[in-house]
C-alpha cells in the first residue's frame, strides 16, 4: 500500500518553516497525530480582533531542523510575532519581528506570506 504524502513535512522540507493553519488541523492527516494533540493542549485563544496593516500579531512556526529522511524532517515550533506591512483581501504580508536562532530559515526582518486564518492572537505588549 502506497503511503499517502505528509502535506505538513512537505512543506517543511520545501520551505524550511511552517505556519500553522487551524484549518489544515481539521483535515484528517494533515498534521502528525502527536502534534495534533500538543496543539489541542494549547490555549484557546480570542479570535475576535481587528486585523490592521502595522499591527504585530503572532502565529504558530515550525521550523525544519534536519535534513529529510523517508520525507521527514525534524522540527521545532513556537510562536512568532509578525508586524502586519500588505494586505490584499484575506492575504497578508508581515515582517518576522521575532529574533530567532540562527540555525532557522526565518530571521528577524523576514518577510512572510500569511493568511488571516494564520494569526493566533494579537499580543498586548503595553
Amino acid at each position: 500500500m502506497k503511503k499517502k504524502k505528509n502535506l505538513f513535512q512537505m512543506d517543511l522540507i520545501k520551505n524550511k518553516y511552517h505556519i500553522f493553519n487551524p484549518e489544515n488541523a481539521k483535515k484528517n492527516g494533515y498534521y502528525p497525530r502527536e502534534l495534533l494533540q500538543m496543539i489541542e493542549e494549547l490555549p484557546n485563544f480570542e479570535k475576535a480582533f481587528n486585523i490592521e496593516v502595522g499591527e504585530i500579531y503572532t502565529v504558530r512556526a515550525f521550523f525544519a531542523i534536519s535534513k529529510p529522511i523517508n520525507n521527514e524532517v525534524g522540527y521545532q515550533s513556537g510562536f512568532l510575532d509578525v508586524k502586519l506591512i500588505m494586505n490584499e483581501s484575506e492575504n497578508f504580508i508581515g515582517e518576522v519581528i521575532t529574533e530567532l536562532p540562527p540555525m532557522f530559515v526565518l530571521k528577524k526582518g523576514s518577510k512572510i506570506k500569511l493568511k488571516k486564518r494564520d494569526l493566533l492572537y494579537k499580543p498586548n505588549y503595553k
